[in-house]
């Protein structure tokens, strides 16, 4: 990413750019871009509406103490429990909560028949504090740090292995919060916040594209994160906008699993792009336990498309 960074401004020869991602995520990306002072502007989208309204409530100052005064009680109640049947009552109990302020939820508990109604929302700021703690607690506390949503738009992750949780930095949220300070927020397709829903500027704009990846296999479809999915018609129509992207000149990398059905899609698929291999960690990996007993998560291959020549990353070419 750093060296992305360096041979993007030297592309767009300017300083500080303009920054478009519409699939927001965890948005490891913008925050290393901000750190290097190179944003002059964000714009970052996500269909996820309990992923947007963490950001949106997080992005608030007035907002924080509160979220880091909730979190904290969260991880309290946590690391008091003595034995793993506890530790997944109160996690079962946080997820209740958090989709009860998302979902139109009935009779939760009672046999383990609920209904779900249809969607709803926090209704004021105070319920919009709590779902933001919730979801870091149940992201902390969940298995591998995951967010799924079923076709319902419930949560729905395990609970992992941990019996003891940090939950919450106060000096990063604050950081975490400035960052966000000036950035536009939507929550909605990926196309509205592109060309030509959004009047973007290719001579001073970069736009990162980090879409649900295609899976590996098939039973790893849980990078479906969000109730809609994201299925290979889309990946397919992904591939038009990429194309269109590049048509019109604008500096746009896109990035996902390295398999022959991304690779089909986003590379054979495509013209006038850049395509490499790159080896990164993922949370999600399994570990590996050496000889002496240490547990890693080996380095798995990616895919990177871009509308620039990224020789200079080192990285391993990939034909089209």
């Amino acid at each position: 990413i750093h060296d992305i960074t360096f041979l993007l401004v030297d592309q767009l020869e300017v300083k500080t750019f303009n920054y478009y991602e519409p699939f927001f995520g965890g948005g490891g990306f913008f925050f290393h871009l901000y750190n290097l002072g190179v944003i002059k502007s964000a714009h970052i989208n996500d269909t996820v509406t309990q992923l947007v309204s963490y950001y949106e409530t997080i992005k608030d100052v007035g907002n924080i103490k509160k979220v880091y005064d909730q979190t904290v009680l969260f991880e309290e109640e946590f690391n008091e429990l003595n034995n793993d049947e506890e530790r997944k009552q109160v996690y079962k109990n946080w997820c209740n909560e958090f989709n009860s302020l998302w979902l139109n939820v009935e009779n939760i508990g009672i046999q383990g028949k609920e209904e779900i109604k249809g969607q709803t929302e926090p209704k004021n700021n105070e319920e919009r504090i709590r779902s933001a703690s919730l979801f870091l607690a149940l992201n902390k506390a969940g298995f591998n740090g995951m967010f799924r949503l079923n076709n319902n738009g419930k949560f729905n992750i395990p609970i992992g292995d941990k019996t003891y949780l940090n939950i919450i930095d106060k000096d990063l949220l604050r950081s975490t919060s400035k960052a966000l300070k000036d950035v536009e927020i939507n929550c909605g397709s990926y196309e509205e916040i592109l060309p030509p829903n959004k009047k973007i500027d290719p001579k001073t704009s970069f736009i990162y594209l980090d879409p649900p990846y295609t899976p590996n296999s098939k039973t790893a479809s849980f990078t479906d994160y969000s109730k809609e999915g994201f299925k290979e018609e889309d990946h397919i129509k992904l591939a038009e906008v990429f194309q269109e992207l590049v048509n019109g000149g604008y500096k746009v990398v896109l990035s996902n699993n390295n398999n022959p059905e991304a690779v089909e899609k986003y590379v054979k698929g495509t013209k006038k792009t850049f395509a490499y291999e790159v080896m990164v960690s993922r949370q999600i990996a399994s570990t590996v336990t050496d000889k002496k007993g240490v547990s890693t998560r080996p380095k798995v291959s990616e895919l990177l498309v871009s509308s620039f020549n990224l020789d200079e990353l080192g990285s391993t070419k990939i034909d089209s």
